[in-house]
């Protein structure tokens, strides 16, 4: 069952609104920090969150490429990071990245 006042918060805090898309980036950099120091080289934003043009709703995601994470770290660095924001959390390692996912990167992408 959900807690009916942490939904509320929850949707205070994420709903369609530049605070949203603030909050977004806000942990991003902060989940980029971490990666950091998990030994990643570089931590690329995209996505709505960084992308003005894009919508970004309560259901929006934090979308990160990370680069020369080790591949032991990735998995638990990954679960980590998740835990530090509300919102849903897609880390994509960039060097086993599709074509297209590298190109949205390269076009759109905020380093962090």
């Amino acid at each position: 069952m959900v807690d009916r006042r942490l939904l509320l918060e929850h949707l205070r805090r994420t709903r369609f609104s530049s605070e949203g898309r603030e909050r977004a980036r806000s942990d991003a950099r902060n989940i980029a920090r971490f990666l950091y120091r998990q030994g990643a080289r570089r931590v690329i934003g995209f996505g709505s969150a960084f992308t003005p043009s894009r919508r970004f709703t309560p259901r929006s995601d934090i979308d990160l490429a990370v680069e020369g994470l080790d591949s032991e770290r990735f998995l638990p660095a990954s679960s980590r990071a998740a835990a530090m924001t509300d919102f849903a959390l897609d880390i994509v390692p960039l060097e086993s990245a599709t074509d297209f996912m590298r190109q949205s990167v390269q076009r759109e992408g905020v380093v962090l």
